[in-house]
C-alpha cells in the first residue's frame, strides 16, 4: 500500500514524469515478458522502473550471470528500489542519456529494454530522443519491450507512437491486454 501511496505523491508532484495515478501490475509484468528469453540474456535495461513491478518480474526470470541495471529518473522511486532490489544496478538518471550511461558501466549493448516509461506523457521530441538511445544501444537480434493502456493506444498521440516504433523496429507486435492490470494494458515487442 505504501507504494502506490508514495507512487500517487510522486504523480501529483510530477505528472508528465510519472505518468499515471497508480503503479503497473503484476499482471501487466508478466505479460510484457512472456515469450522473451530473459534467461539467455547477457545485459537487460529496464528504463522508468518506478516501484518496481517489472523489476521483480524481471529479477524471476533473468539468469544468475545477466547483468541487469535500471534506470529511473525519480529520485525517490531510486531511493526505494535501491533498498528493496540489492542486487540490481540502480541508476538515478535520464533514459534520454542511456548510451552514456551504458559507456560508463563500460557496456556496449543491451539484449533487452524493458520500459516502463509514461510515452503517452512525453512530447514527440523526448519519445524521438529516448527511442532513438534505446535503438543504438539494443543488440542486433534485442528487444525492446513496453506497454500501452487499452482504449487509449487509439487515441491520435498513442497511434503516433506505434508509428515511430514501426519506422524505427522491422517487427511490431502486440500482447493480449492484461485485463486485471488497472487500467486494462498491453505490451508491444519490438524487434530488428
Amino acid at each position: 500500500m505504501g507504494s502506490k501511496i508514495n507512487f500517487l505523491r510522486e504523480f501529483i508532484k510530477e505528472p508528465g514524469s510519472v505518468g499515471a495515478v497508480a503503479p503497473s501490475g503484476s499482471v501487466l509484468a508478466a505479460r510484457m515478458l512472456d515469450g522473451i528469453s530473459l534467461d539467455q540474456s547477457s545485459v537487460v535495461v529496464e528504463l522508468g522502473p518506478g516501484t518496481g513491478v517489472f523489476t521483480a518480474e524481471i529479477l524471476t526470470r533473468i539468469s544468475t550471470r545477466t547483468r541487469f541495471l535500471a534506470v529511473e529518473k525519480n529520485p525517490i522511486f531510486a531511493r526505494n528500489l535501491q533498498r528493496q532490489f540489492t542486487s540490481v544496478e540502480i541508476i538515478e538518471g535520464n533514459a534520454a542519456e542511456l548510451s552514456s550511461i551504458l559507456d560508463e558501466k563500460q557496456l556496449k549493448e543491451v539484449d533487452i529494454v524493458v520500459s516502463g516509461l509514461p510515452w503517452a506523457s512525453f512530447p514527440d521530441s523526448i519519445q524521438d530522443e529516448l527511442l532513438a538511445e534505446v535503438a543504438q544501444v539494443l543488440s542486433p537480434e534485442g528487444r525492446f519491450v513496453t506497454f500501452a493502456y487499452g482504449g487509449i493506444h487509439l487515441f491520435p498521440k498513442a497511434r503516433a507512437f506505434r508509428k515511430r516504433l514501426d519506422q524505427i523496429f522491422g517487427k511490431v507486435e502486440s500482447t493480449r491486454l492484461a485485463w486485471r492490470n488497472l487500467p486494462p494494458a498491453f505490451a508491444y515487442h519490438c524487434r530488428r
